[in-house]
């Protein structure tokens, strides 16, 4: 199984993609190309968090509630230490850009508040 375009993970990927695009231009803008790249890197670690995880629960189907119960819980366990392994990657290579990093991670993060709005119209199912 594979996780349609139009499905919410992918939706709420391609909003945080935007919103990674957007924060790069304003820090771009704002602070120079250094600010701009740190934007870039932390709206992608938000980005690439999100792909992993919805690979990892959403393109595997699981028709037994415990293992899609495990599923999750692994996925979410990965992504956090992914997480940590990749913000302080970011803490060494970048701390002089951390501000742009760290605001457009939290910008990333809104996504998943709006994705309510969308998922009650979801077309293609939920990660289907």
């Amino acid at each position: 199984m594979k996780i349609h375009v139009r499905s919410t993970p992918a939706k709420i990927i391609v909003g945080q993609l935007g919103v990674t695009l957007v924060g790069a231009a304003f820090w771009l803008l704002r602070g120079g190309a250094d600010a701009g790249l740190g934007a870039l890197a932390g709206g992608g670690i938000s980005v690439l968090l999100s792909v992993y995880f919805a690979i990892k629960v959403f393109a595997r189907p699981d028709s037994d509630p415990q293992a899609m119960l495990g599923t999750f819980f692994r996925a979410e366990a990965l992504k956090l230490v992914l997480a940590v392994v990749l913000f302080s990657a970011a803490a060494i290579f970048l701390s002089h850009v951390y501000v742009p990093l760290i605001t457009t991670f939290i910008g990333t993060l809104a996504v998943y508040w709006f994705a309510l709005l969308f998922t009650r119209y979801d077309t293609a199912g939920f990660g289907r």
